[in-house]
């Protein structure tokens, strides 16, 4: 899946780029940084790879085992344009630490559900305390960094996200392979628990937070943003990003796991490594869109993305497998290009303008992983990749119709002093 949407380190919020320079963070402020980024996606699709193995757990179809991805990324949708504004209010190192806590709690609780009922309503529980990591760890990044640090630092980030992402569907498919999926939560839950020591003891507390006055003074912009046509077409975007990643790697577990292939857990569970190609894209992908443009990079990325998905429609696994890969490269651009325009068209409130994007990237997902059971179920896999590359096409269309058409434009839109609210 795609790391957490941010500002992409291509383009830095106007009120970091302004700010006088600030004291460095030592080097395990950094991991525990990383840390942070893994701890958001270790648990948020860790249901994916396990479906198969959940099916004849609690003897349930296809749609009502996706809901174990939906209700999860549902409730990060809901809780996404909020998060930053309590970020805002209350400190980020405090939501952060109180977060993964929560994340950590509601993971190790999940294993004692006994029904799948039980199994969705922890799930739920664990999608509401996620979008406190990441909108406090990136506000804490463009707070105590200096500019010139922050792009690196971000990236750091970035990979944490996208290696959690990978690390807890492994785990969870390995320890369900070995033990059962109990086992998995549990493991996962330890882990994340482990990482919010480090990130107590690592992270050091906030030099450059303000707090805002009120809550209602953080979520004012929220009206302003669903007023702008070039935001709006911008969370159109996300939503159609996350619901490719995720409808193209939910049922193509069910795919991989049936005949010809037949794939066990631990199989399904390596799969996921093509996600770690997110650690060396991301970097370069800022870089060629500050060359030629985001929207052509936007362009070449949904390209690969399609051509990718279409791969995986061969009877060979080997295709298939350079297929997914290619596919996720071009979403990781995608996504990237995607969250850089974010804080461009948001001339005020820039913080709530993430959150809304956020909230359209995981409704997107949640959409992703359940709307698609009904073409699963008369079009088979098919029918997924003809709705994926469906959806990719419809982006690409908003993206020229909305996305300035030179690089220029945007960068000096981003450099254009204006009054900035808290960044999340």
């Amino acid at each position: 899946m795609p790391a957490t949407p941010t500002v992409s380190p291509s383009v830095a919020p106007p009120a970091v780029l302004m700010r006088p320079p600030a004291a460095t963070p030592s080097w395990r402020a950094r991991v525990a940084v990383v840390a942070a980024g893994m701890s958001a996606f270790f648990t948020m699709y860790v249901t994916q790879g396990l479906l198969p193995s959940l099916q004849s757990v609690f003897h349930a179809g296809v749609a009502e085992l996706s809901l174990t991805i939906t209700f999860t990324t549902l409730a990060v949708a809901l809780a996404a344009p909020f998060s930053g504004s309590v970020s805002d209010r209350f400190g980020r190192r405090r939501v952060l630490l109180l977060s993964v806590g929560a994340l950590a709690l509601t993971t190790l609780l999940a294993a004692t559900a006994h029904s799948l009922h039980g199994l969705l309503l922890w799930r739920l529980l664990q999608g509401l305390c996620i979008p406190g990591i990441f909108t406090a760890t990136v506000a804490y990044i463009g707070e105590e960094w200096p500019p010139g640090q922050i792009p690196s630092v971000t990236a750091l980030y970035i990979s944490g996200s996208v290696a959690g992402g990978f690390l807890g569907r492994f785990i969870a498919g390995l320890a369900t392979a070995r033990w059962d999926w109990q086992s998995a939560f549990v493991l996962l839950g330890l882990i994340n628990a482990g990482i919010a020591v480090v990130i107590a003891a690592w992270l050091p507390a906030s030099t450059r937070f303000r707090p805002s006055t009120s809550l209602r003074e953080s979520l004012a912009g929220l009206p302003l943003h669903l007023r702008n046509p070039l935001l709006l077409g911008s969370y159109a975007i996300g939503f159609g990003i996350l619901f490719s990643q995720v409808c193209s790697f939910t049922y193509v577990s069910f795919h991989l796991a049936a005949a010809p292939y037949g794939l066990d857990l631990r199989q399904l569970s390596l799969l996921f490594t093509v996600y770690l190609v997110g650690m060396l894209v991301t970097p370069p992908a800022g870089r060629l869109a500050w060359r030629f443009g985001q929207r052509r990079v936007f362009f070449a990325a949904v390209a690969c993305s399609v051509l990718g998905i279409a791969l995986t429609l061969a009877s060979s696994l080997v295709l298939i497998v350079i297929g997914l890969t290619l596919s996720s490269v071009g979403v990781f651009i995608a996504q990237s290009m995607a969250t850089s325009q974010v804080p461009v068209f948001a001339r005020q409130a820039r913080s709530s303008a993430v959150g809304l994007y956020v909230m359209c990237y995981y409704i997107g997902g949640s959409v992703g992983a359940f709307a698609p059971s009904v073409v699963w179920l008369h079009a088979g896999w098919p029918g997924c990749v003809a709705l994926v590359i469906l959806v990719q096409l419809l982006i690409a269309v908003a993206a020229l119709r909305i996305w300035p058409a030179r690089a220029e434009s945007a960068q000096q839109a981003v450099h254009q002093p204006q009054p900035q609210p808290q960044q999340a």
